[in-house]
């Protein structure tokens, strides 16, 4: 199978794992493709850094790997939100997601979200009805809303209470962007929302971390 290796340029490496192929040889491999030293590389995927040849099993055909420094990690943007309890969206604005006040983190520097972990004690609309209840994460650019990742699912489709999930949106971060938590309620007939506990971490590998 090939693996696609993301580089600091933005452009991707692809490597062939075969059976008995080691971690050091995919190493090796991303470090002819970029005249790197093999000791100085290593792997994420989803996330999660690739430690040793078993880690090579998550793998499938196709699968992207991000590759960073060694001694070098992510960056983690961490939202906190208590409770976020709203009513119906007004009409005709069914689609409108609104922010949380104080729940946000301008960008620093050019880089990649990897991975997004969510969780909250509660998680419920109004028990009845159409399910439109969601939380999301918001990337704004120049103030205006270019990318958002739903944090725990639909309401109702998904635990009421102790819900988690983690997602890999991958979406590139420039200088400036905001990164905040928004949601959703839903429209006409009482809709409402209920969330408590709401907690975030975003994972950002910056470029300054994946260069040579």
């Amino acid at each position: 199978m090939l693996v696609h290796i993301n580089v600091p340029n933005g452009e991707s490496v692809a490597v062939e794992i075969e059976q008995g192929t080691t971690l050091a040889d995919v190493k090796e491999g991303a470090a002819l493709a970029l005249g790197a030293a093999a000791s100085r590389i290593g792997l994420l995927f989803a996330g999660d850094r690739l430690i040793n040849d078993s880690n090579l099993q998550w793998l499938s055909d196709g699968d992207a790997l991000h590759l960073v420094l060694e001694g070098s990690e992510p960056q983690v943007y961490r939202f906190a939100v208590p409770s976020i309890q709203d009513r119906r969206s007004p009409p005709g604005n069914d689609s409108i997601i609104r922010e949380v006040s104080n729940a946000k983190h301008v960008v620093e520097s050019q880089g990649e979200v990897i991975e997004v972990r969510a969780s909250a004690s509660v998680f419920k609309d109004q028990g009845w009805g159409n399910k439109k209840g969601h939380v999301y994460l918001v990337q704004k650019r120049a103030g205006i809303k270019i990318n958002q990742a739903c944090l725990l699912g639909r309401a109702r489709d998904v635990p009421t209470s102790n819900v988690s999930k983690r997602t890999h949106p991958k979406w590139n971060l420039a200088v400036g962007d905001t990164l905040c938590i928004g949601y959703h309620v839903g429209d006409n007939g009482g809709h409402k929302l209920f969330v408590e506990n709401l907690r975030v971490e975003v994972a950002v590998l910056f470029s300054s971390a994946r260069g040579f």
